[in-house]
């Protein structure tokens, strides 16, 4: 059986909708920034937030270059170092 989290925080919705979900159940359900959060509306009025379950096999193809050829290991890694050095400047 799963152990519920019992913590009573409150939070207010700002003009723009935006809500700040405390820093004690951000810490308890690992969430970041920069996670994306699905809502949920059930009939009973209560809202479940949950985080976007991520795969490597999502992004499978994504950065495919349909003009070039396929980069080489070797290539890949002189750019990720290029990309490493020009940020540490």
């Amino acid at each position: 059986m799963k152990s519920a989290i019992t913590t009573n925080n409150k939070a207010i919705v700002s003009s723009k909708g935006q809500v700040v979900i405390p820093k004690t159940l951000r810490e308890k359900l690992g969430i970041h920034a920069g996670n994306e959060l699905l809502f949920k509306a059930r009939p009973d009025g209560i809202i479940e937030i949950k985080p976007v379950e991520r795969s490597i096999d999502m992004f499978f193809g994504r950065c495919k270059r349909s003009t070039k050829a396929p980069m080489s290991i070797k290539d890949m890694d002189k750019a990720i170092m290029q990309a490493v050095c020009e940020s540490e400047t």
